[in-house]
C-alpha cells in the first residue's frame, strides 16, 4: 500500500479516516488468513473484529511504522490461535466466498482441465486446513500473504530457520496427502 507508513502515522494520531482506509486495503486478506488458520467462517469474522479493535487501540505501541504488516499479522494470528482454540467447528470449503479459494462453479460445458483444476485446489485447501497449527500458520503467511521467512519468524516469534523447517515439512505433509487423495503434484 501506497503511503502506508503515514497512514499508520495518521491513525496512531486518532485518524478515523486513515483507520478506514488501512482497514479497506487489510479486511479481506486479514479474514482470508483468519478463516484458514481456524476453519470456520463466524470465527474469523470474530478475529478479525479484535484484530482491528488491537490495532486502533494499541497502534500507538507500535515505534516503526514501516513494521506495521507485520505487527498486524502477529496480532491476528495470536487471536487466532487463541480463539481457534475455544471453537473447534469446521465449515465446508465449497461453501465459501470465493475469495477463501476455488470458486466452486461447476457449469456446464466448463472445460475438463478447469474441473480438475477447481477439484485439485479444493483438496489442497482442504488439506491446508488438517495441517496443525504451527505449519498451517506459516504456510498461509508464505503463500497466501506473500511474507518472507524473516517476516514470519518476527510473527511467530521464532528462528528463521524453524520458519523455512515448517514449511518444508507443511510441503511434504501436502504433497503425500494430495497423492493419496489421488490429486496429481
Amino acid at each position: 500500500m501506497d503511503g502506508q507508513e503515514e497512514l499508520v502515522r495518521r491513525m496512531q494520531a486518532g485518524d478515523t479516516e486513515a483507520f478506514g482506509r488501512i482497514f479497506d486495503y487489510y479486511g479481506t486478506r486479514l479474514l482470508r488468513m483468519a478463516y484458514l488458520l481456524t476453519g470456520n467462517y463466524a470465527d474469523s469474522e470474530d478475529i478479525v473484529q479484535e484484530t482491528f479493535e488491537t490495532c486502533f487501540f494499541k497502534c500507538g505501541d507500535l515505534k516503526d511504522c514501516s513494521r506495521f504488516t507485520p505487527w498486524l499479522y502477529q496480532i491476528l494470528t495470536r487471536n487466532a490461535w487463541r480463539i481457534g482454540k475455544k471453537s473447534r467447528r469446521e465449515e465446508p470449503v465449497e461453501e465459501l466466498p470465493d475469495f477463501y479459494g476455488p470458486s466452486g462453479s461447476r457449469e456446464a460445458g466448463q472445460p475438463l482441465e478447469l474441473l480438475v483444476e477447481d477439484e485439485s485446489r479444493a483438496e489442497l485447501w482442504k488439506a491446508v486446513l488438517r495441517l496443525n497449527r504451527k505449519m498451517r500458520t506459516v504456510v498461509i503467511l508464505y503463500y497466501y500473504n506473500d511474507l518472507s521467512t524473516k517476516e514470519i519468524a518476527r510473527i511467530v516469534h521464532c528462528l528463521e530457520g524453524t520458519v523455512k523447517s515448517r514449511l518444508y515439512t507443511a510441503r511434504k505433509i501436502l504433497e503425500r496427502e494430495l497423492r493419496e487423495g489421488g490429486i496429481p503434484v
